[in-house]
Protein backbone atom coordinates (compact mmCIF):
# COMPACT_ATOMS: atom_id res chain seq x y z
CA UNK A 1 0.00 0.00 0.00
CA UNK A 2 1.19 3.50 -0.85
CA UNK A 3 0.90 6.93 0.74
CA UNK A 4 -0.39 9.90 -1.24
CA UNK A 5 -0.91 13.64 -1.13
CA UNK A 6 -4.38 14.06 0.37
CA UNK A 7 -5.28 17.73 -0.01
CA UNK A 8 -8.60 18.97 1.32
CA UNK A 9 -9.88 15.66 2.70
CA UNK A 10 -7.52 16.45 5.61
CA UNK A 11 -9.45 19.65 6.46
CA UNK A 12 -11.88 17.90 8.86
CA UNK A 13 -8.84 17.02 10.99
CA UNK A 14 -8.08 20.75 11.26
CA UNK A 15 -11.76 21.49 11.87
CA UNK A 16 -11.91 18.98 14.74
CA UNK A 17 -8.85 20.62 16.30
CA UNK A 18 -10.42 24.07 15.92
CA UNK A 19 -13.67 23.02 17.61
CA UNK A 20 -11.77 21.38 20.47
CA UNK A 21 -9.76 24.57 21.02
CA UNK A 22 -12.78 26.86 21.03
CA UNK A 23 -12.40 28.19 17.48
CA UNK A 24 -15.52 26.53 16.09
CA UNK A 25 -17.21 29.91 15.60
CA UNK A 26 -14.24 31.48 13.78
CA UNK A 27 -15.10 33.59 10.71
CA UNK A 28 -12.86 34.93 7.97
CA UNK A 29 -13.21 37.07 4.84
CA UNK A 30 -11.68 35.18 1.91
CA UNK A 31 -10.42 37.52 -0.81
CA UNK A 32 -8.74 34.80 -2.86
CA UNK A 33 -5.30 34.90 -1.23
CA UNK A 34 -3.64 35.44 2.12
CA UNK A 35 -0.14 36.82 2.68
CA UNK A 36 1.82 34.78 5.20
CA UNK A 37 5.56 35.06 5.83
CA UNK A 38 5.96 37.41 2.83
CA UNK A 39 4.33 34.88 0.53
CA UNK A 40 0.87 34.88 -1.03
CA UNK A 41 -1.02 31.64 -0.35
CA UNK A 42 -3.94 31.35 -2.74
CA UNK A 43 -7.41 29.92 -2.56
CA UNK A 44 -8.69 27.74 -5.40
CA UNK A 45 -11.31 30.47 -5.92
CA UNK A 46 -9.01 33.29 -6.95
CA UNK A 47 -11.78 35.89 -6.69
CA UNK A 48 -12.48 34.84 -3.09
CA UNK A 49 -15.35 33.16 -1.27
CA UNK A 50 -16.29 36.17 0.84
CA UNK A 51 -17.25 35.71 4.48
CA UNK A 52 -16.67 32.15 5.62
CA UNK A 53 -17.30 30.19 8.80
CA UNK A 54 -16.17 26.64 9.55
CA UNK A 55 -19.24 25.04 7.97
CA UNK A 56 -19.19 27.08 4.76
CA UNK A 57 -15.40 26.77 4.51
CA UNK A 58 -15.72 22.98 4.48
CA UNK A 59 -18.62 23.11 2.03
CA UNK A 60 -16.76 25.40 -0.40
CA UNK A 61 -13.30 24.00 0.45
CA UNK A 62 -12.00 27.51 1.15
CA UNK A 63 -8.22 27.32 1.53
CA UNK A 64 -7.82 30.84 2.90
CA UNK A 65 -10.17 30.11 5.80
CA UNK A 66 -8.06 27.10 6.77
CA UNK A 67 -4.80 29.05 6.40
CA UNK A 68 -6.15 31.61 8.86
CA UNK A 69 -7.59 28.92 11.13
CA UNK A 70 -4.22 27.15 11.36
CA UNK A 71 -2.38 30.38 12.17
CA UNK A 72 -4.85 31.04 14.99
CA UNK A 73 -4.61 27.44 16.24
CA UNK A 74 -0.89 26.87 15.97
CA UNK A 75 0.58 23.56 14.91
CA UNK A 76 0.35 21.57 18.13
CA UNK A 77 -3.45 20.92 18.22
CA UNK A 78 -3.47 19.76 14.60
CA UNK A 79 -0.39 17.62 15.17
CA UNK A 80 -1.97 16.00 18.23
CA UNK A 81 -5.19 15.14 16.38
CA UNK A 82 -3.26 13.69 13.44
CA UNK A 83 -1.02 11.70 15.76
CA UNK A 84 -4.03 10.31 17.67
CA UNK A 85 -5.24 8.95 14.32
CA UNK A 86 -1.86 7.22 13.83
CA UNK A 87 -1.09 9.38 10.80
CA UNK A 88 2.54 8.89 9.84
CA UNK A 89 2.60 5.37 11.31
CA UNK A 90 2.64 1.94 9.68
CA UNK A 91 -0.53 0.08 10.68
CA UNK A 92 -1.10 -3.67 10.62
CA UNK A 93 -4.54 -4.35 9.16
CA UNK A 94 -4.23 -8.13 8.68
CA UNK A 95 -1.64 -10.88 8.86
CA UNK A 96 1.33 -9.80 6.72
CA UNK A 97 -0.56 -6.73 5.48
CA UNK A 98 0.37 -3.20 6.51
CA UNK A 99 -0.52 0.28 5.41
CA UNK A 100 2.16 2.57 4.05
CA UNK A 101 3.81 4.56 6.83
CA UNK A 102 3.18 7.90 5.21
CA UNK A 103 4.46 11.08 6.84
CA UNK A 104 3.35 14.12 8.79
CA UNK A 105 5.50 17.17 9.50
CA UNK A 106 7.42 17.16 12.77
CA UNK A 107 5.91 19.41 15.42
CA UNK A 108 8.90 21.77 15.38
CA UNK A 109 8.52 22.11 11.60
CA UNK A 110 5.07 23.58 12.18
CA UNK A 111 6.63 26.59 13.92
CA UNK A 112 7.20 27.74 10.35
CA UNK A 113 3.98 29.44 9.20
CA UNK A 114 4.48 28.30 5.62
CA UNK A 115 4.68 24.64 6.66
CA UNK A 116 1.69 25.11 8.97
CA UNK A 117 -0.64 26.58 6.36
CA UNK A 118 0.38 23.92 3.84
CA UNK A 119 -0.59 21.27 6.38
CA UNK A 120 -3.93 23.00 6.99
CA UNK A 121 -5.03 22.10 3.46
CA UNK A 122 -3.43 18.65 3.43
CA UNK A 123 -0.36 19.59 1.41
CA UNK A 124 3.36 19.98 2.12
CA UNK A 125 5.05 17.06 3.86
CA UNK A 126 1.78 15.26 4.59
CA UNK A 127 1.43 11.86 2.86
CA UNK A 128 -1.24 9.38 3.94
CA UNK A 129 -2.79 6.12 2.81
CA UNK A 130 -6.48 5.66 1.93
CA UNK A 131 -6.77 3.59 5.13
CA UNK A 132 -5.55 6.60 7.12
CA UNK A 133 -8.28 8.74 5.61
CA UNK A 134 -10.82 6.00 6.30
CA UNK A 135 -10.03 6.16 10.02
CA UNK A 136 -10.53 9.95 10.14
CA UNK A 137 -13.98 9.75 8.55
CA UNK A 138 -14.88 6.67 10.59
CA UNK A 139 -14.13 8.65 13.76
CA UNK A 140 -16.43 11.44 12.57
CA UNK A 141 -19.16 9.04 11.44
CA UNK A 142 -19.03 7.30 14.82
CA UNK A 143 -18.67 8.73 18.28
CA UNK A 144 -15.30 10.41 17.81
CA UNK A 145 -13.27 7.30 18.66
CA UNK A 146 -10.41 5.79 16.68
CA UNK A 147 -10.31 2.04 16.09
CA UNK A 148 -7.36 0.23 14.62
CA UNK A 149 -8.57 -0.66 11.11
CA UNK A 150 -8.78 -4.28 10.04
CA UNK A 151 -9.58 -5.99 6.76
CA UNK A 152 -12.22 -8.23 8.34
CA UNK A 153 -14.39 -7.83 11.41
CA UNK A 154 -15.24 -11.51 11.87
CA UNK A 155 -14.37 -14.87 10.37
CA UNK A 156 -15.91 -18.31 10.26
CA UNK A 157 -13.80 -21.23 11.41
CA UNK A 158 -15.33 -24.70 11.45
CA UNK A 159 -18.73 -23.04 11.27
CA UNK A 160 -18.10 -20.97 14.40
CA UNK A 161 -18.17 -17.18 14.19
CA UNK A 162 -15.03 -15.56 15.62
CA UNK A 163 -14.87 -11.83 16.22
CA UNK A 164 -11.78 -10.07 14.94
CA UNK A 165 -10.14 -8.13 17.76
CA UNK A 166 -10.26 -4.44 16.78
CA UNK A 167 -8.47 -3.36 19.93
CA UNK A 168 -9.42 -0.73 22.46
CA UNK A 169 -10.76 2.50 20.93
CA UNK A 170 -8.94 5.79 21.45
CA UNK A 171 -10.83 9.05 21.87
CA UNK A 172 -9.81 11.40 19.03
CA UNK A 173 -12.58 13.98 19.37
CA UNK A 174 -15.63 14.43 21.54
CA UNK A 175 -19.03 13.03 20.57
CA UNK A 176 -20.25 16.60 20.22
CA UNK A 177 -17.43 17.51 17.82
CA UNK A 178 -18.11 14.42 15.71
CA UNK A 179 -21.80 15.33 15.54
CA UNK A 180 -21.02 18.89 14.45
CA UNK A 181 -18.66 17.66 11.74
CA UNK A 182 -21.26 15.19 10.45
CA UNK A 183 -23.64 18.10 9.98
CA UNK A 184 -21.00 20.28 8.34
CA UNK A 185 -19.83 17.55 5.96
CA UNK A 186 -23.38 16.91 4.81
CA UNK A 187 -23.44 20.49 3.46
CA UNK A 188 -20.42 19.65 1.27
CA UNK A 189 -22.82 17.50 -0.77
CA UNK A 190 -26.03 19.50 -0.43
CA UNK A 191 -24.55 23.00 -0.85
CA UNK A 192 -20.89 22.73 -1.77
CA UNK A 193 -18.18 21.12 -3.88
CA UNK A 194 -19.41 17.54 -3.44
CA UNK A 195 -22.72 17.68 -5.31
CA UNK A 196 -21.70 14.75 -7.52
CA UNK A 197 -21.43 12.56 -4.41
CA UNK A 198 -25.19 12.79 -3.77
CA UNK A 199 -26.65 9.26 -3.86
CA UNK A 200 -30.17 8.58 -5.10
CA UNK A 201 -31.06 6.01 -2.45
CA UNK A 202 -29.78 7.63 0.76
CA UNK A 203 -28.24 10.76 2.23
CA UNK A 204 -24.48 11.15 2.53
CA UNK A 205 -21.75 13.42 3.86
CA UNK A 206 -18.08 13.81 3.04
CA UNK A 207 -15.30 15.88 1.53
CA UNK A 208 -13.71 16.40 -1.87
CA UNK A 209 -10.03 16.96 -2.63
CA UNK A 210 -7.75 17.59 -5.57
CA UNK A 211 -4.26 17.23 -4.13
CA UNK A 212 -1.11 18.56 -5.76
CA UNK A 213 1.72 16.03 -5.95
CA UNK A 214 4.72 17.95 -7.33
CA UNK A 215 4.94 15.35 -10.12
CA UNK A 216 4.17 16.11 -13.76
CA UNK A 217 3.07 14.46 -16.97
CA UNK A 218 5.32 14.73 -20.02
CA UNK A 219 3.22 17.66 -21.28
CA UNK A 220 4.04 19.67 -18.14
CA UNK A 221 0.62 19.24 -16.51
CA UNK A 222 0.83 18.46 -12.80
CA UNK A 223 -0.36 15.04 -11.67
CA UNK A 224 -3.05 15.37 -9.01
CA UNK A 225 -4.69 12.94 -6.60
CA UNK A 226 -8.46 13.11 -6.64
CA UNK A 227 -10.33 12.08 -3.48
CA UNK A 228 -13.76 11.73 -2.01
CA UNK A 229 -14.07 10.52 1.58
CA UNK A 230 -17.46 10.17 3.19
CA UNK A 231 -20.13 8.16 4.95
CA UNK A 232 -23.79 7.28 4.56
CA UNK A 233 -26.55 7.77 5.56
CA UNK A 234 -25.57 11.25 6.71
CA UNK A 235 -27.63 11.39 9.91
CA UNK A 236 -27.07 7.84 11.16
CA UNK A 237 -23.99 6.54 9.31
CA UNK A 238 -23.62 2.80 8.71
CA UNK A 239 -20.82 2.86 6.13
CA UNK A 240 -17.67 4.84 5.40
CA UNK A 241 -16.03 4.85 1.96
CA UNK A 242 -12.88 6.38 0.52
CA UNK A 243 -12.37 6.82 -3.22
CA UNK A 244 -8.99 7.96 -4.54
CA UNK A 245 -7.46 8.20 -7.99
CA UNK A 246 -3.82 9.06 -8.69
CA UNK A 247 -4.42 9.40 -12.42
CA UNK A 248 -6.94 10.94 -14.79
CA UNK A 249 -10.42 9.40 -14.77
CA UNK A 250 -13.39 9.85 -17.05
CA UNK A 251 -15.58 10.04 -13.94
CA UNK A 252 -15.13 11.93 -10.68
CA UNK A 253 -14.29 10.24 -7.40
CA UNK A 254 -17.40 11.90 -5.96
CA UNK A 255 -19.64 10.19 -8.51
CA UNK A 256 -17.93 6.84 -7.81
CA UNK A 257 -18.70 7.36 -4.11
CA UNK A 258 -22.37 8.03 -4.96
CA UNK A 259 -22.53 4.77 -6.93
CA UNK A 260 -20.98 2.85 -4.03
CA UNK A 261 -23.47 4.38 -1.59
CA UNK A 262 -26.42 3.57 -3.84
CA UNK A 263 -25.37 -0.03 -4.47
CA UNK A 264 -24.66 -0.79 -0.81
CA UNK A 265 -27.89 0.87 0.33
CA UNK A 266 -29.93 -1.20 -2.12
CA UNK A 267 -28.20 -4.37 -0.91
CA UNK A 268 -28.75 -3.39 2.73
CA UNK A 269 -32.45 -2.69 2.12
CA UNK A 270 -32.81 -6.00 0.28
CA UNK A 271 -31.23 -7.90 3.15
CA UNK A 272 -33.53 -6.17 5.63
CA UNK A 273 -36.57 -7.11 3.56
CA UNK A 274 -35.43 -10.73 3.26
CA UNK A 275 -34.93 -10.98 7.02
CA UNK A 276 -38.48 -9.83 7.77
Amino acid sequence: MSAYSVGSVFKPCVAASAIKCGLGSLTFECTGSLEIADRAFRCHNLSGHGNMNLCSALAQSCNCFFYNCAINLGGEPIFKTASALNFGSRIKIADNLYTAQGSIPKLETLNNDGALVNLSIGQGELLLSPVNMLTLYLSIAGDGSYYLPSVVEKTLKDGVETLYDKGKPTRVMSRETAEILRQYLSTVITEGTGAEAMPQNCTAAGKTATAQTGRYYNNGEEITNSWFCGFFPADEPRYVAVVMSDSKLNVSTASVFAKIADDITLLYDKNIQNSN
